[in-house]
């Protein structure tokens, strides 16, 4: 059973949430108070190691806090750029414009208990990005090692290196993976195409500030 977190000011959502997944999930309640902050909740998210997390994209509504769900999520991914969640909200077209990653956004509609409810679907999504969240790192971290051994004992080859650094971009952007390799473990080729790659995403970056303020 996935372990799920959700984050909503709004204890009636709170509730309503945990009644829909509680059989289908061990669910998790990240209450918001007066001495929420941005830090004080990523600590706590990170701490209960959960599968997944849904945050209601409002956040501010009640005053407690004084941040949404965007500035959140950018604060998770700082951690970990790979965190498997999603957003529920009743306010699509504003989450539209302050989310960069649209797939994210999802209508809090689909919390609805009518007859057309769309929770069924829902938890088949939240249980496939959790799952699938699981395999990559499992299956970058097996492959990685396997590299290494490789490495140690008969050396890569030039398509090797190339998945050796990808792989390792992967999990170093990661929190959950254990055991991440150090870059003392590289050989030569292998620390510079890490460099190069550092300052391609520095380049672009720079371009894309360029781009902002022009």
């Amino acid at each position: 059973m996935f372990k799920i977190g959700y984050i909503d000011e709004d204890n009636g959502w709170r509730n309503t949430f945990r009644q829909y997944f509680k059989d289908d999930f061990d669910v998790v309640l990240f209450d918001i108070t007066e001495t929420t902050t941005q830090e004080s909740l990523v600590n706590e998210i990170f701490e209960q190691s959960i599968d997944m997390l849904v945050i209601d994209f409002r956040l501010d509504e009640t005053g407690l806090v004084d941040f949404n769900a965007d500035s959140l999520v950018e604060k998770i991914k700082e951690l970990n750029f790979f965190y498997p969640m999603i957003i529920l909200t009743s306010y699509e077209s504003d989450a539209l414009d302050h989310i960069e990653n649209a797939n994210l956004i999802n209508g809090k509609d689909m919390l609805s208990g009518d007859s057309n409810s769309k929770i069924p679907i829902l938890k088949q999504k939240i249980k496939k990005i959790a799952s699938d969240y699981r395999v990559k790192l499992d299956d970058s971290m097996s492959r990685l090692f396997s590299l290494e051994k490789k490495r140690l004992l008969d050396g890569l080859t030039p398509s090797e290196e190339d998945e050796f650094v990808d792989l390792n971009s992967f999990v170093d952007k990661t929190t959950s993976a254990k055991g991440r390799l150090s870059r003392t473990f590289y050989n030569e080729k292998t620390n510079q195409k890490l460099d190069d790659l550092i300052m391609k995403t520095s380049l672009l970056l720079n371009k894309l500030d360029n781009l902002n303020n022009s």
